[in-house]
């Protein structure tokens, strides 16, 4: 009976710490031919997404250190792996004071899309600024809100760092709040649109199967940096088959040539599997990285 009471009490506090936010509830959701696509869950994983969403998973307000991240699950562009890269780690953030917020943007394959390229990432501008227009409700300090994304979710959260412009149009209060992230954390992330580095079937979602040079250029993260990208940490497996680390590399090297700063983590082991619950012994390390990372930013948690 104990038990089944703190059961209960642990799903009461579960059910209020997570809320759903729609991205573009009572204004024009752009980048759209107008059609009705349903939201498409299976598997623990999302394959459609009709209305762009965070999903909150706040911690306790003792806990609460005013910092959020949100988080961009991978999946090749095609779906995303919502559970394992997606709930698993806001659960882990909100233990650490942080603020996780699950996005499920748009994904280019959507018959809805007008231009595949940029849908993402206009969704993820999106939620950073509806995050900062309720900042003061939700407890966070509007200088601290982060991106966190691997694999071609890491491409996606990285692409958010290196626009300086918003792309869409300024449709109501929500779009003149700050777009860009002020920390980003990328984890096995695509990077580089090159065929000789680049994961192939994020770069065919992205840039289409036969893309112009200019395409590539503009979808490669590496060399769309600026001075006015956030500071970043880089973390990824050197035995990584799917998403060579070469792609880091090369993020790394271009923040510190705009003078960004910047750290990379390059484990031996982990495969493509480093954000994930199960990882082979030492890579589950990454956590603490991020977690020492984020203390040196923002001071250590009480």
């Amino acid at each position: 009976m104990r038990y089944l009471l703190l059961l209960l009490i642990l799903l009461g506090y579960t059910a209020r710490a997570q809320e759903k936010i729609d991205l573009w509830e009572g204004s024009p959701m752009p980048n759209t031919r107008g059609m009705v696509i349903q939201d498409s869950i299976a598997n623990h994983r999302v394959y459609k997404v009709g209305r762009p969403a965070i999903y909150r998973v706040a911690p306790t307000p003792e806990k609460n250190r005013g910092i959020a991240v949100v988080i961009c699950p991978g999946g090749g562009y095609q779906r995303y792996a919502w559970e394992v890269a997606g709930w698993d780690i806001a659960r882990w953030l909100a233990n650490e004071g942080i603020t996780g917020f699950i996005l499920t943007a748009r994904l280019p394959n959507s018959p809805d899309a007008v231009d595949p390229s940029i849908i993402s990432t206009q969704d993820l501008q999106r939620a950073l600024q509806v995050i900062r227009s309720r900042a003061q409700e939700w407890g966070i300090d509007p200088d601290k809100v982060g991106v966190e994304g691997s694999s071609a979710g890491g491409h996606l959260a990285a692409a958010s760092g290196v626009e300086s412009e918003l792309l869409y149009p300024a449709c109501d209060a929500i779009a003149q709040m700050p777009h860009m992230p002020n920390f980003m954390i990328l984890v096995s992330p695509v990077i580089s649109m090159d065929l000789e580095y680049t994961h192939r079937g994020s770069r065919e979602m992205i840039c289409g199967k036969a893309p112009t040079v200019e395409k590539v250029q503009r979808h490669s993260i590496d060399r769309q940096v600026s001075a006015k990208t956030p500071t970043t940490l880089l973390i990824h497996a050197d035995n990584d088959p799917a998403v060579s680390p070469m792609n880091s590399v090369l993020m790394y090297e271009s923040l510190r040539k705009h003078g960004v700063p910047a750290t990379l983590h390059i484990f031996p082991e982990g495969g493509h599997s480093i954000s994930l619950e199960e990882q082979p012994i030492g890579t589950e390390l990454w956590k603490n990285v991020v977690e020492r990372w984020i203390d040196l930013l923002y001071g250590v948690k009480n």
